[in-house]
C-alpha cells in the first residue's frame, strides 16, 4: 500500500514511472534556480543582516521539503540564466530528457532561440532525444517552441540576457560595479553646499586627500575579507568577520554604528526627497515624506524588495548618466570668478570659522562610504578569483572612480553658482541647480531623485527592520525534514557567539528516532547520542554539560512528527538562530538515480530492485536465490545499495531485511494545515493541564504576545513611523537641513566604519586570518600609513567635538563616539585581538551531486603561509608525511 509520503507506488514502478520522474526532476531544477535566484538578491543586500538571511534560507529549505512553492518563482528566463548550474541533475536518458522538455512546454512560452542553454543541458539538438520524443508524444520536438513571442516576452528575453553578461563579469569587473555603483549615492547632492564655504579648489583638494585615504581604507577591508575564512567559505556577514578578528566589543559597536548609519541616512533622504519634488512639483514636502514613508512601509511588510545584481548595476548605471548629465548641464553656465572663489581658514588672514568646517567632513565621509559592499561582493569574486586580488583591485579602481566623479560634479556645480546660494541652503543642490539651468535638470534632477533616495530609503528601511527584530527576542516554529546523516541543523543562541549546538538524525533504534548532539561551548566539542519517542527538550537534557550557563540558553523544543529508518521529520521551537547545513536539492532523490526510463536496457541491478518492489522486502538469503549468487557477493551489493540510499536496512527479531527506499512526494497544501490543527490542540491540552496556574500563564501570554511574530513585526517598523513624524514636525516647522543630517552621520557613524574598523581589521587579519591572499598591499599595515588613518578618523570626531560644531548635543554625541572607539580598541587589544595566531585548516569539498573531491589541507602562521610545517596525515592505508 503506497502512501502519501511515497513518490512512485510499487505498480508505478514496476509499469515504468519516466514522467513521474520527469515531473520531479523539473521540480528539483526549479527549486535549484529559485535558490540562486535567493542568493543573487542577497549579494546586493549590503545591509541584510545575518539573521535574516538564515531565515530565508531555512524559509526555503522548508518550502523544499514539504512540497511548497517557495518565496522566490522562478521564470522561464531564470531557467535558461542559471541551465549551466542544474545541468548536472539531469541524467543522460534520452526518454527522460524528452518528457522534461514536454513538460516545460507545458509550463511556459518560450521560442527556439530563446533557450539555447536549456537545449544543451536536455540534449534537445540531439537525435536521441529527438526521436524519443516522437516515440513518447507521436510528434516532433520542434512543437514545443512557440513562433509568436509579445513584445513583452521579448523585452523579458533581453532583460534575461544582460542579466546573464552582467552576473558573468569578469571578477574585477563585478567587484568595480557592485562597489562603485553602492558608493556613488544621494550624498553627492549634499557635496556641492558642504564645499560651498571654501571654494571649488580647496574642495577638490580636500576630495583628493579624503579619497586617498578611503582607498586605503577599502583596500584594508578587501584584504581582512580575503582572508576570512567565515566569509569564504560559509557566506558569513560582516558582523561576524568583527566578531572573529576583534571579538564580541567590536561586533557590538559594528552593529551599533550600522543601526546609526541606517537611521540617519533614512532620516536625510526623507528630507532631501520630499524638499527636492517639492521644488520640482506643486506638491508640498509634506506629501512627498509621507508617498516614501509608504513606499517603504509595503516593501518592510513584503520583507524583500527583490533586488538583483543585475537591477542594482542598471540602476546605478543609470544614476551615472544622470550625474554625468547634469553636470554637462552646469559646465554650460561656469563662471570664473565662482570657480576662483577660495576661503579657507588661516589662508591669507582668513579668521577660523567653525561654521564653515561643520559640513565638510561629515558629507566627505558619507560620500565616499562603500565599504559594506566589499562583503557583499566578495562571496561571489571569491569564489572566481580566490587570492582576492580582483575585489581589492577592483573595490580600490571603484573608489578612484568615485573620486573623480566628485571632484567633476564641485567643480561643475560650485563653479557655476554662487556660494552665497548654496551656503546653507536645506535642500539639495538639485533645487539650485534648477534655477540657473533650466527645467531639464527637474526632469533629470526628479529621476536621480527617485532613483538615488527613493530606492537606497527601501534597503536602509529593510535593514532597520530586520535588525529591530533581532534585538526582540522571539519564538520561532519551523517543520523539517532531516535525511539520515546527510544534513544537520545548527542552533546558535542569541548573544552566545561561543556556543552552538549541532543536530544530526542518525535512524531509528527499535521505535525510537536517534540522534546525535555536538555541543561547542568555548572553543570545546562535547559529541553525545540521545534517543527520543515524542519530544525532546534541550534544556534539562544539557543541564549536566552547561552548569554555568542557563536552561534558557538552550531553550529548545524537539517534537518528532513522523520517523523512518531513512528521515524524520520534526518541529522546533526555539528561539535560538537556526542554520541548516548539508546537500538540501537532492533529498528524497538517490533512488531515482537507479530509475530506468522505458527505452534504457535493464541492468541486473535494476532488475533485482524490481523485484525487491514486488516482495516489499527481502532477506540477504532471499536476495542470493534470486540473484544466484553466493551470499557473501549478495550482502557486498547490499551494503553498497544501502550506502548509496536506494535500500533501507531494518532489523526485527535479529533478522536484517532490505526495502526500497521511496524518495517523497511533494506535499499537499492541506498538509500545513493539518499540522497547525495537530499543533494547536496541543497548546489547548497543555492550557487544560495549568489551569491551575493562572497568573504564570498570564505572563506568559503577555511574554508571547510581545515575542509574536505580530508584535516583533510592528516593533521592527516603529524607526520607521518614529522617522516619519520626526520629518513631518521639521518640515511643517521650517528646521529641516538635508546637508546637517548627512554631516552627523559622516562624522559620528561614517567615520568609525570607515576609517577606524578597516584598519583594525586589517591588523588582526594578518595575525590571525586563515588564508594568505594572492594579492596584498605591503605598506597598508605599516604602523605609519595604519596609525594615521586611525588618528585622522579618530581625531575629526574630537575635533568636531570640541571646537568646530556648536550644538552641544551633537558636541556631546561626537565625543562620547570617540571615548567608545578608544575604549574598544583598548579593550580588542587586551583580549588578544592582535595576538599571533597558527591555523591549520583541513577541508574536502562536496560539489552539489553530493561526491566528494579531493581534499586539502594548509597551515597558516600569523597571517602568512607556514612554509617549515611538518605534517602527518594518516589514511586506511598508513601515514603520510608532508
Amino acid at each position: 500500500m503506497s502512501t502519501s509520503d511515497e513518490l512512485f507506488t510499487s505498480a508505478e514502478i514496476l509499469g515504468g514511472f519516466s514522467a513521474k520522474r520527469a515531473r520531479l526532476l523539473l521540480f528539483q531544477i526549479e527549486s535549484r534556480t529559485a535558490y540562486l535566484m535567493l542568493q543573487s538578491q542577497q549579494a546586493v543586500d549590503r545591509y541584510l543582516t545575518e539573521e535574516a538571511a538564515e531565515q530565508r534560507d531555512l524559509a526555503f529549505y522548508e518550502a523544499l521539503v514539504e512540497g511548497r512553492e517557495p518565496s522566490v518563482q522562478p521564470t522561464i528566463q531564470n531557467l535558461e540564466r542559471y541551465a549551466p548550474h542544474w545541468q548536472a541533475l539531469v541524467p543522460s536518458n534520452s526518454t527522460l530528457q524528452a518528457i522534461l522538455a514536454h513538460l516545460l512546454a507545458q509550463k511556459y512560452r518560450f521560442a527556439q532561440g530563446d533557450i539555447p542553454h536549456i537545449k544543451e543541458a536536455l540534449g534537445l539538438d540531439t537525435g536521441e532525444v529527438q526521436r524519443a520524443f516522437s516515440r513518447q508524444y507521436e510528434q516532433a520536438l520542434v512543437t514545443i517552441y512557440t513562433e509568436h513571442v509579445s513584445l513583452l516576452e521579448k523585452t523579458r528575453w533581453q532583460w534575461n540576457k544582460l542579466s546573464g553578461w552582467l552576473e558573468n563579469l569578469p571578477p574585477f569587473w563585478t567587484a568595480y560595479a557592485l562597489t562603485f555603483t553602492e558608493t556613488v549615492g544621494a550624498s553627492i547632492l549634499a557635496l556641492p553646499i558642504a564645499l560651498a564655504g571654501v571654494g571649488p579648489i580647496a574642495g577638490v583638494i580636500i576630495l583628493l586627500v579624503m579619497g586617498v585615504i578611503n582607498v586605503i581604507t577599502i583596500a584594508s577591508m578587501a584584504e581582512a575579507v580575503t582572508r576570512s575564512g567565515s566569509i569564504r567559505y560559509q557566506g558569513s556577514y560582516l558582523g561576524k568577520l568583527v566578531q572573529d578578528y576583534l571579538g564580541r566589543a567590536g561586533s557590538l559597536v559594528l552593529t551599533a554604528m550600522v543601526v546609526t548609519v541606517c537611521f540617519l541616512v533614512l532620516f536625510a533622504y526623507y528630507l532631501g526627497f520630499s524638499l527636492t519634488l517639492a521644488g520640482a512639483t506643486p506638491i508640498p514636502p509634506e506629501v512627498w515624506a509621507g508617498i516614501l514613508f509608504l513606499l517603504g512601509f509595503y516593501f518592510v511588510r513584503r520583507k524583500n524588495l527583490h533586488a538583483t545584481v543585475t537591477s542594482a548595476l542598471v540602476i546605478g548605471a543609470i544614476n551615472l548618466g544622470l550625474i554625468l548629465l547634469l553636470s554637462g548641464l552646469t559646465l554650460a553656465h561656469l563662471r570664473l570668478d565662482h570657480l576662483l572663489y577660495v576661503h579657507v581658514p588661516f589662508l591669507n588672514g582668513q579668521p577660523f570659522e567653525p561654521a564653515l568646517l561643520g559640513l565638510i567632513f561629515g558629507v566627505i565621509f558619507a560620500a565616499y562610504f562603500g565599504h559594506f559592499s566589499v562583503n557583499s561582493c566578495a562571496r561571489t569574486v571569491l569564489q572566481r578569483d580566490p587570492g582576492g586580488r580582483s575585489l581589492a583591485l577592483g573595490c580600490m579602481a571603484a573608489q578612484a572612480s568615485a573620486m573623480i566623479l566628485y571632484i567633476l560634479w564641485t567643480v561643475a556645480v560650485n563653479g557655476s553658482i554662487a556660494p552665497q546660494i548654496l551656503t546653507g541652503f536645506s535642500g539639495t543642490a538639485l533645487t539650485p541647480l534648477a534655477q540657473l539651468a533650466g527645467p531639464a535638470v527637474n526632469v533629470f534632477g526628479v529621476l536621480l531623485t527617485i532613483l538615488a533616495m527613493g530606492m537606497a530609503s527601501i534597503h536602509f528601511s529593510l535593514a532597520l527592520f530586520f535588525t529591530i527584530r533581532e534585538w526582540i527576542p522571539g519564538q520561532s516554529r519551523h517543520t523539517l525534514v532531516l535525511e539520515r546523516r546527510q544534513g544537520k541543523l545548527i542552533f546558535t543562541p542569541r548573544g552566545k557567539a561561543n556556543a552552538s549546538l549541532a543536530l544530526t538524525y542518525l535512524g531509528l533504534q527499535g521505535t525510537q528516532s536517534q540522534f546525535r548532539l555536538d555541543l561547542q561551548l568555548d572553543g570545546h566539542t562535547r559529541r553525545v547520542e540521545m534517543e527520543v519517542q515524542t519530544t525532546w527538550e534541550a534544556g534539562a537534557a544539557l543541564a549536566e554539560f552547561t552548569p554555568h550557563l542557563s536552561p534558557q540558553t538552550f531553550q529548545l523544543t524537539l517534537q518528532i512528527v513522523s520517523a523512518t529508518a531513512e528521515r524524520v521529520r520534526v518541529q522546533l521551537i526555539t528561539p535560538m538562530r537556526i542554520v541548516y547545513e548539508g546537500i538540501w536539492d537532492t533529498l528524497g532523490l538517490n533512488f531515482l538515480e537507479m530509475a530506468e526510463a522505458q527505452d534504457t536496457p535493464e541492468t541486473p541491478d535494476m532488475a533485482f530492485v524490481r523485484w525487491l518492489v514486488s516482495r516489499a522486502q527481502a532477506s540477504v538469503e532471499e536476495v542470493a536465490d534470486f540473484l544466484g549468487q553466493s551470499e557473501q557477493a549478495s550482502q557486498t551489493l547490499l551494503n553498497t545499495l544501502v550506502e548509496q540510499g536506494n535500500l533501507l536496512e531494518t532489523r526485527e527479531q535479529g533478522q536484517t531485511w532490505y526495502t526500497v527506499r521511496f524518495a517523497p512526494r511533494r506535499r499537499r497544501q492541506a498538509t500545513r494545515d493539518i499540522w497547525q490543527a495537530l499543533d494547536d490542540s496541543g497548546e489547548v491540552a497543555v492550557r487544560r493541564r495549568d489551569t491551575s496556574h493562572k497568573n504564570s500563564m498570564w505572563l506568559g501570554h503577555m511574554k508571547a504576545l510581545v515575542q509574536g511574530e505580530f508584535a516583533r513585526s510592528w516593533l521592527g517598523v516603529s524607526p520607521l513611523i518614529l522617522i516619519f513624524l520626526l520629518v513631518e514636525w521639521l518640515l511643517v516647522h521650517k528646521l529641516e537641513s538635508f546637508s546637517q543630517v548627512v554631516s552627523f552621520v559622516g562624522i559620528v557613524a561614517v567615520a568609525v566604519t570607515a576609517g577606524v574598523f578597516p584598519i583594525l581589521l586589517l591588523l588582526a587579519s594578518r595575525r590571525k586570518g586563515e588564508h594568505v591572499p594572492g594579492f596584498m598591499l605591503p605598506f597598508l599595515a605599516h604602523p605609519l600609513v595604519a596609525g594615521s588613518i586611525y588618528l585622522v578618523a579618530l581625531s575629526i570626531l574630537f575635533l568636531h567635538g570640541l571646537f568646530i560644531w556648536q550644538n552641544a548635543f551633537q558636541r556631546v554625541v561626537a565625543i562620547l563616539v570617540g571615548v567608545v572607539i578608544l575604549a574598544m580598541t583598548y579593550g580588542t587589544v587586551r583580549k588578544g585581538a592582535f595576538t599571533r595566531r597558527v591555523v591549520i585548516e583541513v577541508r574536502q569539498d562536496v560539489v552539489p551531486s553530493a561526491q566528494e573531491t579531493d581534499g586539502m589541507f594548509s597551515v597558516t602562521d600569523s597571517g602568512r603561509a607556514a612554509t617549515q610545517a611538518q605534517v602527518w596525515l594518516s589514511y586506511p592505508e598508513g601515514e603520510r608525511f608532508y
